[in-house]
Protein backbone atom coordinates (compact mmCIF):
# COMPACT_ATOMS: atom_id res chain seq x y z
CA UNK A 1 0.00 0.00 0.00
CA UNK A 2 1.39 3.70 -0.92
CA UNK A 3 2.11 5.76 1.56
CA UNK A 4 -0.08 7.93 0.89
CA UNK A 5 -3.40 5.93 1.11
CA UNK A 6 -2.81 5.06 4.75
CA UNK A 7 -4.46 7.59 6.60
CA UNK A 8 -1.96 8.12 9.98
CA UNK A 9 -4.75 9.60 12.19
CA UNK A 10 -8.51 11.24 11.27
CA UNK A 11 -10.09 14.32 13.78
CA UNK A 12 -12.83 15.52 13.83
CA UNK A 13 -13.89 18.91 15.61
CA UNK A 14 -16.72 21.00 15.49
CA UNK A 15 -15.69 24.95 15.84
CA UNK A 16 -17.31 28.35 17.11
CA UNK A 17 -19.53 28.70 14.22
CA UNK A 18 -21.04 25.59 14.42
CA UNK A 19 -19.46 23.92 11.31
CA UNK A 20 -17.26 20.91 11.26
CA UNK A 21 -13.12 20.68 10.95
CA UNK A 22 -11.85 17.28 9.78
CA UNK A 23 -7.74 16.83 9.82
CA UNK A 24 -6.54 14.08 8.23
CA UNK A 25 -2.60 13.24 9.20
CA UNK A 26 -1.37 11.49 6.59
CA UNK A 27 1.38 8.73 6.55
CA UNK A 28 4.52 9.45 4.56
CA UNK A 29 3.93 13.00 4.12
CA UNK A 30 7.01 14.51 3.91
CA UNK A 31 7.85 12.04 1.29
CA UNK A 32 4.85 13.19 -0.59
CA UNK A 33 6.18 16.49 0.21
CA UNK A 34 9.95 15.85 -1.49
CA UNK A 35 8.14 14.16 -4.32
CA UNK A 36 6.53 16.98 -5.35
CA UNK A 37 9.25 19.20 -4.86
CA UNK A 38 11.32 16.85 -7.04
CA UNK A 39 8.82 16.55 -9.90
CA UNK A 40 9.43 18.63 -12.89
CA UNK A 41 13.24 17.10 -13.26
CA UNK A 42 11.97 13.74 -12.27
CA UNK A 43 9.05 13.56 -14.38
CA UNK A 44 11.43 14.57 -17.09
CA UNK A 45 13.91 11.58 -15.97
CA UNK A 46 10.71 9.23 -16.63
CA UNK A 47 10.06 10.70 -19.52
CA UNK A 48 13.14 10.05 -21.23
CA UNK A 49 13.30 6.40 -19.36
CA UNK A 50 10.07 5.73 -20.92
CA UNK A 51 11.12 6.52 -24.39
CA UNK A 52 14.58 4.62 -24.56
CA UNK A 53 12.58 1.80 -23.51
CA UNK A 54 9.95 2.45 -26.40
CA UNK A 55 13.36 2.59 -28.42
CA UNK A 56 14.76 -0.42 -27.45
CA UNK A 57 11.80 -2.43 -28.25
CA UNK A 58 11.08 -0.82 -31.54
CA UNK A 59 14.43 -1.47 -32.73
CA UNK A 60 13.97 -4.89 -31.23
CA UNK A 61 11.57 -5.51 -33.90
CA UNK A 62 13.39 -3.40 -36.63
CA UNK A 63 16.36 -5.95 -36.19
CA UNK A 64 13.92 -9.19 -36.77
CA UNK A 65 13.06 -7.32 -40.31
CA UNK A 66 17.02 -6.99 -40.82
CA UNK A 67 18.31 -8.52 -44.20
CA UNK A 68 20.76 -10.93 -42.46
CA UNK A 69 21.99 -12.19 -45.52
CA UNK A 70 24.31 -8.75 -45.87
CA UNK A 71 26.53 -8.54 -42.88
CA UNK A 72 26.52 -7.15 -40.08
CA UNK A 73 23.57 -4.46 -40.62
CA UNK A 74 21.36 -6.20 -37.47
CA UNK A 75 24.63 -6.18 -35.24
CA UNK A 76 24.95 -2.89 -35.93
CA UNK A 77 21.61 -1.46 -34.87
CA UNK A 78 21.90 0.72 -31.86
CA UNK A 79 19.68 3.13 -30.03
CA UNK A 80 21.03 6.29 -28.29
CA UNK A 81 20.46 7.44 -24.50
CA UNK A 82 17.68 10.57 -24.22
CA UNK A 83 19.54 13.81 -24.80
CA UNK A 84 16.76 16.70 -23.85
CA UNK A 85 17.39 20.39 -24.55
CA UNK A 86 14.31 21.91 -25.71
CA UNK A 87 12.76 18.76 -27.01
CA UNK A 88 13.38 14.77 -25.86
CA UNK A 89 15.34 13.29 -28.49
CA UNK A 90 16.19 9.42 -28.75
CA UNK A 91 17.79 8.41 -31.71
CA UNK A 92 17.39 4.89 -32.94
CA UNK A 93 19.97 3.94 -36.21
CA UNK A 94 22.13 1.14 -37.89
CA UNK A 95 25.47 1.76 -37.87
CA UNK A 96 27.09 0.56 -41.85
CA UNK A 97 27.76 2.92 -44.92
CA UNK A 98 24.69 0.46 -46.82
CA UNK A 99 21.70 0.48 -44.11
CA UNK A 100 20.33 3.37 -45.72
CA UNK A 101 20.45 1.34 -49.02
CA UNK A 102 19.21 -1.92 -47.66
CA UNK A 103 16.22 0.11 -46.20
CA UNK A 104 15.64 1.82 -49.03
CA UNK A 105 15.78 -0.38 -52.17
CA UNK A 106 11.98 -2.08 -52.40
CA UNK A 107 13.11 -4.45 -55.20
CA UNK A 108 15.68 -6.13 -53.66
CA UNK A 109 15.48 -10.06 -52.84
CA UNK A 110 16.27 -10.93 -49.46
CA UNK A 111 16.26 -14.95 -48.26
CA UNK A 112 15.45 -13.11 -44.58
CA UNK A 113 14.40 -9.41 -43.53
CA UNK A 114 12.81 -7.17 -46.01
CA UNK A 115 13.71 -3.52 -46.61
CA UNK A 116 11.73 -0.37 -44.78
CA UNK A 117 12.75 -2.69 -41.65
CA UNK A 118 13.67 0.33 -39.50
CA UNK A 119 10.49 2.28 -40.97
CA UNK A 120 7.86 -0.48 -40.54
CA UNK A 121 8.71 -1.24 -36.69
CA UNK A 122 8.21 2.87 -36.08
CA UNK A 123 5.07 2.72 -38.03
CA UNK A 124 3.72 0.05 -35.71
CA UNK A 125 4.81 1.23 -32.80
CA UNK A 126 2.93 4.10 -33.50
CA UNK A 127 -0.35 2.47 -32.67
CA UNK A 128 -0.62 2.88 -29.15
CA UNK A 129 2.48 5.02 -28.65
CA UNK A 130 0.98 7.77 -26.34
CA UNK A 131 -0.46 5.09 -24.00
CA UNK A 132 2.15 2.74 -23.85
CA UNK A 133 4.57 6.22 -22.95
CA UNK A 134 1.79 7.17 -20.53
CA UNK A 135 1.54 4.26 -18.84
CA UNK A 136 5.12 3.50 -18.21
CA UNK A 137 5.83 6.97 -16.83
CA UNK A 138 3.09 6.80 -14.44
CA UNK A 139 4.35 3.43 -13.31
CA UNK A 140 7.73 4.53 -12.62
CA UNK A 141 5.88 7.68 -10.63
CA UNK A 142 4.13 5.20 -8.63
CA UNK A 143 7.49 3.74 -7.32
CA UNK A 144 8.12 6.07 -5.64
CA UNK A 145 5.08 7.25 -3.91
Amino acid sequence: MSALQQAEAVGVYGDASGGVIVTIQWEGIDKFSRFLHETPGVVLKDVEAALFQEGENIMGVSVKDTPVDLGPLAASAHVKPPITRRNTIVTLAYGTDYAVFVHEILTAKHTVGKAKFLEGAMKDAARGFGGRLKKRVLDRIGRRL
